[in-house]
């Protein structure tokens, strides 16, 4: 369940307040953006969609009912907004090859910057591949998941399908993970306990 500051900030908006608009704003504008950029790599187009959801916002607030999950519905209208603006301008040919997720410039995760060691960086490197080696639809998934800490009901709203399905995505995209660095995890273990 969300934040009630959040929800009273959606009550306010459908009320007509734009200081409502504007908090919200600010309070999802850079992980909308960081979603985007996973979708897209195209920063003005993730920037554009942003503020197209919010004028959407503004223009539909007195017919907006109160959502489950203010989140979400904004997450899934970005995701809408980019696909629908990817269609309609012919930037690509395939939904699917569009999405990337392998160069992500505008995040350093915590890891990243604590990483010094190098078996750690080599640690790193094994997992980047294995998740480097999932479908985008995977990639996708494991990112809402575990950056953005959606849980299975509203990763399933935002990529649009079930629940089950929501489950069954991210247990198998883990699972492909794990078998992929398991063996390769336990020999940099055994090589960095014999230079010891």
């Amino acid at each position: 369940m969300e934040n009630q500051g959040i929800n009273e900030l959606w009550h306010r908006l459908n009320s007509g307040d734009d200081d409502a608009l504007s908090k919200l704003y600010n309070l999802y504008v850079h992980k909308l953006f960081s979603y985007g950029l996973k979708i897209n790599g195209d920063e003005y187009l993730v920037k554009d969609c942003i503020q197209d959801v919010f004028i959407q916002l503004i223009d539909k607030r007195k017919t907006l009912k109160l959502s489950d999950s203010t989140s979400s519905y904004l997450f899934k209208s970005l995701r809408n907004k980019l696909l629908e603006e990817l269609r309609s301008k012919n930037r690509r040919t395939d939904i699917s090859k569009s999405i990337s997720f392998g160069d992500d410039r505008n995040e350093m995760s915590a890891e990243q910057s604590i990483v010094s060691s190098e078996e750690e960086h080599l640690r790193a490197k094994i997992i980047e591949k294995a998740l480097n080696s999932l479908s985008d639809y995977q990639k996708e998934a494991i990112f809402l998941k575990y950056s953005q800490g959606f849980d299975y009901k509203k990763i399933a709203e935002i990529l649009e399908i079930d629940i089950a399905s929501a489950r069954t995505l991210i247990y198998r995209s883990l699972k492909l993970v794990k078998e992929s660095i398991n063996g390769k995890i336990q020999i940099l273990f055994f090589f960095f306990r014999s230079l010891l």
